[in-house]
């Protein structure tokens, strides 16, 4: 990922303002005697990629901090996530971002660390309250820049009823799993919901499979890559053939890149499809659209049977202040706010995730708990990108289009991966 925040051409920028003009702001309607009349409201402008059925408690947080200081006026702005990466960017870039900015911890965190444009919270008490994983997951050269919110898994979401109708078990290897496909298929069922106009939900389930494939063989590949010694091509090549395999055998939404995520996730509440490959901060959603609908969630199984099932687990958000924020002290009682575990525990179950303070009492949705079971018998890993300090273009671009390629068999895995060095080689 490119170390210096730059601003693209002069029509992206233009789309991106008009994006983020129309982009949902919410706001509470504070009762009138709220506020003196002597009193004026401070108000703290937010932006987060939480939108729509991810929204969860954010709303009703922001409610109760201002019911809880009635002298700051909260205003949340959020979108998409593959549209809230170029745009809160272009944001930095042009000294105009929010009062304080979701983020996702590690190397995107790192790098606005780097380039300046956050501020550093390390001396504030409260952040003693979280485990230091937690921590270490928000901080760059030492230093603390945000609070990290939450502990959310990537896995395969599967429609209960459907698999004790089918007699199906959890598969365990690769070879099961689609043996459970292939099950589901003969009997009319769409096996795998997807959408993939924006291509994320497949970088998703590459973030599913790459801990047991790439990373228990390899524990330092993220070194190896950052210096070079290993390329995309050459180590990604299997996982790649593996999942477009499901693709060829039918085993995906038809047409996926026509069909958007939410879209895809509906497909899976409303059980047209029997499974889904997506984070723990899906299921509110889920259960949004259908509450009668049963469903649970198993590690990705892309292991060869005999090998290790690695979980596929990270800090999921974290609120950063920007470093030229007018309203510093607001937005540091606002990060104060959500370090509280009467507040977080609201947020993480609107997330289906898990907290990340110390001795926190978890209260894990029964979705998962076939996933939390494999949580504390199995290893973990972070999100992929969250080590690759060149990021950048790779995951927030290239790696979904090239995708989109190769569904359209406009590209081979192959050229896919190609194009993914060639974007890594003019980010690093």
């Amino acid at each position: 990922m490119k170390r210096v925040i730059r601003i693209g051409s002069l029509v992206a920028v233009s789309l991106l303002l008009l994006v983020g003009g129309c982009a949902p702001k919410t706001e509470s309607q504070m009762p009138v005697n709220a506020v003196s009349s002597q009193e004026a409201q401070e108000v703290l402008n937010i932006s987060g990629f939480k939108s729509g059925s991810e929204l969860g408690t954010i709303p009703e947080l922001n409610d109760k901090f201002m019911r809880e200081n009635p002298g700051i006026k909260v205003i949340y702005e959020g979108m998409p996530g593959n549209l809230y990466n170029t745009y809160i960017e272009t944001r930095f870039a042009a000294g105009d971002a929010a009062d304080v900015v979701m983020l996702h911890s590690g190397a995107e965190m790192s790098r606005y660390a780097k380039a300046g444009f956050l501020m550093d919270i390390g001396d504030e008490d409260w952040l003693n309250g979280f485990t230091p994983d937690a921590l270490k997951a928000v901080s760059y050269e030492g230093q603390v820049y945000g609070t990290p919110n939450d502990m959310v898994i990537l896995g395969v979401y599967y429609n209960q009823l459907i698999f004790d109708k089918l007699g199906i078990q959890i598969p365990q290897d690769w070879d099961a799993f689609l043996a459970v496909c292939k099950s589901l298929k003969e009997a009319g069922i769409n096996p795998i919901a997807i959408g993939n106009n924006d291509g994320w939900m497949t970088l998703a389930a590459l973030f599913t499979m790459a801990p047991s494939m790439i990373y228990a063989k390899d524990p330092d590949y993220d070194r190896k890559l950052l210096s070079g010694e290993v390329h995309f091509s050459g180590t990604w090549d299997e996982m790649l053939d593996r999942w477009f395999s499901l693709d060829k055998l039918k085993y995906l939404t038809p047409d996926s890149v026509g069909i958007s995520q939410e879209q895809a996730v509906r497909d899976f509440a409303t059980e047209q499809s029997a499974m889904m490959i997506n984070g723990s901060w899906s299921l509110a959603g889920i259960q949004k659209m259908n509450d009668d609908i049963r469903v649970g969630m198993f590690p990705m199984p892309a292991n060869n049977k005999g090998e290790e099932l690695i979980v596929s687990a990270d800090v999921g958000t974290a609120w950063v202040i920007n470093k030229k924020s007018k309203h510093a002290q607001a937005a540091k009682k606002y990060l104060e706010f959500w370090s509280k575990e009467e507040n977080l525990s609201l947020w993480t179950r609107s997330q289906g995730a898990f907290l990340t303070i110390k001795d926190g009492n978890n209260d894990v949705a029964p979705a998962f708990t076939k996933i939390s079971a494999a949580l504390s018998k199995s290893k973990s890993y972070r999100f992929l990108n969250q080590g690759w300090s060149s990021a950048g273009d790779v995951t927030a671009t290239e790696i979904s289009k090239s995708a989109q390629g190769v569904y359209l068999n406009a590209l081979t895995p192959k050229e896919m991966l190609e194009n993914i060095d060639n974007t890594w080689d003019k980010n690093s």
